[in-house]
């Protein structure tokens, strides 16, 4: 595989930790014992939990399967001013385990994920976010696949079962241009699919990396 000069300047120790800090308010029933965890409401407000300037976006894990090839898919929806919005996220079986140096106190994976296009909500969603990003490229539907790679910053992206996971993303396709970062974060036990902006000057390459052209 050919690792781009763009990715390895990504997966810099600075690159991967920066926005970490940037934590989204969190529900309260959300923070509790594990056992205490109550279920988002099936539709929930996607825009709930954006503050900052930055929209960080929440979704339901309304179904979650792992594919034959391994692979394991997560199913997303939420609702924004009344429209609803859906994706399919898809992590690849192939993630390898490393570490980010001696002085970095935790196991990262690297791997590729997936969102996929599921119907109308995927269309109403990539349109949603055009809006809430002000980009104004009015995209009229989600292409059917974008892939990403992936860095994992909390949990094993091999097994979501297991607890949180945190991952950050590289779009890396069509030039420096079209380069863009953001973060995907998973939690099972509380049916949390967040998708958080990683900076508001990739805002204009994720449309376009998600937008049908």
């Amino acid at each position: 595989m050919v690792i781009t000069r763009h990715f390895l300047l990504a997966i810099s120790l600075s690159g991967l930790l920066s926005g970490c800090g940037k934590q989204p308010t969190v529900p309260p029933q959300v923070v509790a014992q594990p056992q205490l965890v109550k279920a988002l409401p099936a539709s929930p407000e996607v825009t709930s939990e954006a503050e900052g300037g930055f929209q960080d976006l929440l979704f339901f894990v309304q179904d979650y399967k792992r594919l034959p090839d391994g692979s394991q898919s997560i199913r997303g929806s939420g609702t924004y001013k009344g429209r609803v919005l859906g994706l399919e996220v898809v992590l690849d079986s192939t993630w390898q385990a490393g570490s980010l140096g001696k002085d970095v106190p935790f196991m990262t994976y690297r791997g590729f994920v997936i969102y996929r296009a599921t119907g109308p909500e995927s269309d109403a969603f990539v349109q949603a976010i055009d809006e809430l990003y002000g980009t104004k490229l009015s995209p009229k539907a989600m292409t059917g696949e974008t892939r990403f790679t992936g860095i994992s910053l909390e949990g094993d992206p091999r097994d979501l079962t297991k607890g949180p996971v945190k991952i950050k993303l590289f779009f890396e396709s069509g030039g420096q241009d079209n380069y863009a970062e953001l973060y995907t974060n998973v939690d099972l036990a509380a049916h949390r699919l967040e998708i958080h902006e990683k900076d508001q000057e990739y805002r204009v390459p994720i449309i376009r990396a998600l937008r049908r052209q």
